[in-house]
């Protein structure tokens, strides 16, 4: 990931492991924004694209963070 993102980043950001090519950048607040298609390009290299939809669904969008977490950009996929 580029370091002036990170440096940008709120303390309490969640980083997802493996997905730095899916980061669009951040908000004001120091959140990463991830793009919905670039991860479902991601998982479908390993998945069906329905596997992939719903590997993001459960296992990324589900996840419950303590900190300020993270956004999703519904970009097209």
């Amino acid at each position: 990931m580029d370091e002036i993102i990170l440096d940008s980043l709120d303390k309490e950001a969640l980083i997802l492991d493996g997905l730095d090519d899916c980061v669009l950048g951040h908000d004001d607040h120091g959140i990463l924004i991830y793009s919905y298609a670039k991860m479902f390009e991601h998982f479908s290299e390993e998945m069906t694209g329905d596997e992939a939809i719903e590997w993001i669904d459960y296992n990324v969008m589900g996840v419950k963070p303590n900190g300020k977490g993270f956004v999703i950009c519904y970009d097209l996929i």
